[in-house]
């Protein structure tokens, strides 16, 4: 499904989206209060502090160039110099006394009436002293950095603009800063508020990460141990890339290409372990009469007692064969006491395949075998690839199993050795003659008689398949699963500890769908009570990445340089461009009229009007050429310069209007550094005070006057276009992180799919997820396929590397095979499994037909056969002086396939289809597949068949069989 690799695109806004704009525009909040209140303790204690200081330092400065100015030009002090020095002073005491008590401020009122504090002597002064600069000081302040909510600051610019109305020609200059003045305190707040946004997606996106993390390690713990699941799981993208390289490769020498470079392998040699097999005896006639979900539901039920009792005894299950359950201890761990382990498990199952028959009225038994020796462990193969282990003394094991009896355990001689000094009764078995015509002893150890039952009835798996497969199937895991759909036969009152389900449980709560976001939010229901669980303290901690202090870039090159190239936003843009035009036209009936100066107007606005359009129109392309859009910035923010400096020379009629343009307008064009601005506005003024001194002749004092209220406007420019800048760079590393976030999210369910297939065939994961958790079905006609390398054995040789080296030759071989399902020809074809040098494939699992005479699957799997020999006489080639000789068995018919497991999941299917084709293989002959009468007779049309005769099979006395003829399709 190709949904199921695909990440949500994060999306859903927790900003309001109130139908009155005017509220939204100028008192903006989010949709759950609680999300407010969280938003507005995060601004008062990271956000606050750090703009009041900036705030107290501009106003302090404010301050001491004018006590510097009274004292050095020594002016005489009246009652009204008195007030403004007492002012003065003022705001230097109030200003001191808050950086006291910003850090301890948690009320968003309670910060506005404290900077409202600090500007009550500014507010003063401006009234008293309405011809002074200080107003424009004063406003432009009240917008930005005194972070006073919007609709206080504009009462308070009317306010004080109302009070000093005498002076109607500077109107048309307060009128420019309240404008632009509005608009930087929205750009201010929207950017902090968006990065809050982000930072809260950010969070439960991490939250939602870390819980599928436990969920794909508990499905992972499923398939194999974890040390062998985390090198696995880096080799991810080297079996994805090798799959493309096959669907790419355009002819044969990139194909042997590919042959030469050895896949991953992950085996090793173990030493000082036992190997346990149980087989379940009576099976036959228990699944004689039961449907397909009756079966699995008992195959479950029982399995799931086995599985509990492996965490129990410290052993490690490797698979279930059909009837067969078989597991280990002292691998992948080793421990002192593995045969120990091994013995107490087979004891415990037996005990609880006792239970299991008093609960679900059964008469089954078990046989159990054990040996201690070698293995070799790890992952064998590349699709549907499972923790197994091999070894000569794995294959021993298997035969104390099959030569034991019921209600035993069979154990060999090195067994015995260990535990014979524990208290077991043991009872003299046959000796067994090795392939080396050696014997060995063998011993019996009877069941125990119980006083007290060791197993519970587990529950359906219903909770750690379904979450699991929602994961790949692309379904939210906040989507509420069906936890009550248990078959008729399961309790649902026995409630057993298995760790997978409980700990998936918990994942499965604390999941939270980011699409899902908007709606927490505004029902500011339990998600939102998570969101604040999440500790988004520890998402801004993570985001506090170094900057310089001096030039605000961030120390990670890359990130700056990823920053320089996305600074620019279109909209911002074109708003700034439209402020700077009408800016300029405000600042034309400002300044006195003379036909140069109008011809000079008209040109540069027409030149703006035409640049506005042109960035319009052609902004995409404009976009790859930073260096052409920085000059159009430049020339909008210094047209007002060259006005300013070509008009008369009377500084009385400019120097209001280059205040402005220093505090005010240079502070536009947000994607511009601070530092070049403050370096344009140092020039800038550089440049007019020389300008103004030699042509007006001006007197020092006066000069001194006028370069203290250019200093104290670049002062202002720099701290607020700090303030933007800081808080630009502050969002983009928001959405930054998120945008890892979300490439490592994607990474993790595409890893997740991976895996879920090469555990369970995909055509069985919806189901899964729709039934709650169980799945089952009777297929009427399924074909099933066994291959074995019948020679592998006499290759394997442990005496070298521990026989390390043969695995990897099997490992390759197993990969070449399962390089074919690629094929389309063979997309309906699901590998079940492989068992030692036997590999198993089926037809015909994935269609829900009941034609029973339906054979196309049947004929798809003879043509994977064939391919597979193809596939092998490719293999012998680059093999010295050795050549695999395989044997397989076909057949078709009605089988039941199901999931089963608690702890390990794992998909098989059963049936007397199945077993005859396994019988069909073992009994069959090298370089030929063999078939029952039936089979061929069903063919014969598509295929020639040669008579082999009548032979024995085990269970069904003697059958006639066929074998394929090579190269039959007709």
């Amino acid at each position: 499904m190709v949904g199921a690799m695909e990440t949500r695109r994060l999306s859903g806004n927790i900003f309001s989206r109130d139908k009155n704009f005017l509220k939204s525009i100028f008192y903006p909040q989010f949709e759950s209060e609680l999300i407010e209140k969280n938003y507005n303790l995060n601004y008062l204690t990271n956000i606050y502090p750090s703009n009041h200081r900036l705030l107290v330092f501009i106003l302090i400065s404010h301050s001491l160039f004018y006590l510097f100015e009274i004292f050095y030009l020594k002016l005489e002090i009246n009652s009204l110099k008195l007030i403004y020095l007492s002012l003065l002073c003022s705001t230097i005491c109030l200003n001191l006394l808050s950086l006291l008590i910003i850090n301890r401020v948690r009320n968003i009122i309670l910060s506005n009436i404290i900077s409202l504090l600090c500007l009550c002597p500014l507010i003063i002064i401006t009234c008293l002293y309405p011809m002074e600069c200080h107003i424009y000081f004063l406003i432009i302040l009240l917008y930005t950095i005194s972070n006073l909510f919007l609709p206080l600051s504009i009462l308070i610019s009317i306010l004080v603009t109302i009070l000093i109305l005498r002076l109607q020609t500077g109107l048309i200059l307060l009128l420019i800063i309240n404008i632009i003045g509005i608009y930087l305190n929205r750009l201010l707040e929207s950017t902090i508020r968006s990065a809050y946004n982000q930072l809260c997606k950010n969070a439960i996106v991490r939250n939602s990460l870390l819980s599928e993390h436990t969920l794909i390690s508990k499905m992972i713990d499923s398939l194999m141990p974890r040390k062998y699941a985390e090198v696995i799981m880096e080799d991810f993208d080297v079996f994805r890339e090798r799959l493309q390289n096959i669907n790419t490769s355009s002819n044969q020498r990139e194909d042997d290409l590919q042959m030469t470079v050895f896949r991953p392998l992950h085996i090793e040699r173990m030493e000082n372990v036992s190997i346990l097999f149980a087989d379940i005896v009576g099976f036959t006639q228990m699944s004689s009469n039961k449907s397909a979900s009756q079966l699995v539901s008992l195959l479950s039920d029982l399995y799931g007692r086995f599985d509990d009792l492996c965490v129990q005894m410290s052993c490690e299950k490797i698979a279930t064969l059909g009837d067969c359950y078989y597991c280990v201890s002292g691998c992948p761990e080793p421990r002192q006491d593995h045969g120990k382990a091994c013995l107490l498990m087979g004891l415990a199952m037996i005990n609880a395949i006792e239970e299991f028959d008093q609960d679900n009225n059964e008469q089954v038994d078990m046989r159990v075998g054990v040996h201690s020796g070698s293995v070799n462990c790890g992952i064998v193969g590349t699709k549907k690839f499972k923790f197994d282990i091999f070894s000569n003394d794995v294959t021993l094991a298997n035969k104390m199993e099959s030569t034991g009896k019921p209600g035993y355990v069979h154990i060999t001689e090195s067994t015995y050795l260990l535990v014979k000094s524990d208290e077991f009764q043991f009872e003299q078995g046959p000796s067994y003659k090795l392939t080396t015509n050696l014997e060995i002893k063998t011993y019996f150890i009877g069941k125990r008689r119980l006083s007290h039952r060791i197993t519970r009835k587990p529950p359906q798996m219903t909770l750690a398949t379904a979450a699991a497969f929602a994961v790949a199937s692309g379904v939210s895991l906040s989507v509420p699963l069906n936890d009550t759909n248990y078959i008729s036969n399961q309790s649902t009152l026995v409630n057993v500890s298995s760790p997978l389900l409980e700990e998936v449980e918990q994942a499965r709560r604390a999941t939270i769908s980011e699409d899902d976001l908007p709606v927490c939010l505004t029902n500011n229901n339990k998600n939102v009570e998570n969101l604040t669980d999440i500790k988004i303290e520890t998402e801004e901690k993570q985001l506090n990445i170094p900057l310089n202090f001096l030039t605000l870039k961030y120390k990670d090159n890359k990130l700056e340089k990823s920053f320089s190239r996305k600074i620019l936003r279109y909209e911002l843009l074109i708003i700034e461009i439209l402020l700077s035009i009408l800016s300029f036209l405000l600042l034309f009936i400002y300044l006195p009229k003379q036909i140069l100066l109008s011809i000079i107007m008209i040109t540069f606005i027409l030149i703006q009007l035409i640049l506005a359009l042109i960035i319009i129109r052609y902004y995409k392309k404009l976009t790859n050429n930073l260096i052409l859009i920085n000059l159009f910035q430049y020339f909008y923010l210094l047209s007002p310069l060259v006005l300013l400096l070509i008009i008369p020379k009377d500084y009385l009629i400019t120097l209001s209007s280059f205040i402005l343009f220093v505090s005010t307008y240079l502070t536009l064009f947000s994607s511009i550094n601070h530092l070049i601005k403050i370096l344009l506005s140092f020039l800038s003024i550089l440049i007019y005070v020389l300008i103004i001194f030699f042509n007006n002749h001006i007197e020092i004092l006066i000069l001194i006057k006028i370069i203290s209220c250019l200093l104290i406007s670049l002062i202002i420019n720099y701290g607020i276009n700090r303030q933007i800048e800081l808080s630009r760079r502050y969002e983009y590393n928001v959405i930054n992180k998120s945008s890892e976030q979300r490439n490592e999210i994607e990474k993790e369910r595409e890893r997740a799919d991976w895996l879920l297939r090469n555990i369970l065939p995909e055509h069985v994961i919806e189901p899964l997820r729709l039934l709650g958790g169980s799945y089952s079905r009777n297929h009427p006609c399924v074909a099933v396929l066994f291959a074995s390398l019948i020679n592998f054995h006499v290759m394997y040789e442990e005496q070298y590397e521990g026989g390390k080296f043969y695995a990897r030759i099997l490992n390759e071989f197993y990969g070449d095979i399962e390089e074919l399902f690629v094929d389309p020809r063979f997309s309906n074809i699901e590998k079940i499994k492989t068992i030692g040098a036997t590999f198993m494939a089926a037809s015909g699992l994935q269609t829900d037909s009941n034609d029973e005479n339906s054979i196309k699957s049947v004929c798809d799997l003879i043509e994977f056969a064939l391919a597979f020999q193809e596939t092998m006489h490719r293999f012998n080639q680059a093999l010295l002086n050795f050549a695999f000789e395989i044997r397989m068995g076909l057949n078709f018919g009605p089988v039941t396939a199901g999931v089963i497991g608690t702890t390990k999941l794992f998909y098989d299917i059963w049936g007397d289809t199945v077993n005859v084709a396994s019988r069909m293989d073992s009994t069959g002959e090298k370089g030929k597949i063999q078939v029952p009468e039936y089979v061929a007779l069903a063919l014969k049309d598509k295929y020639q068949f040669e008579l082999r005769g009548e032979i024995d099979v085990k269970g069904k006395s003697r059958m006639t069989t066929y074998f394929l003829k090579a190269n039959s399709n007709k």
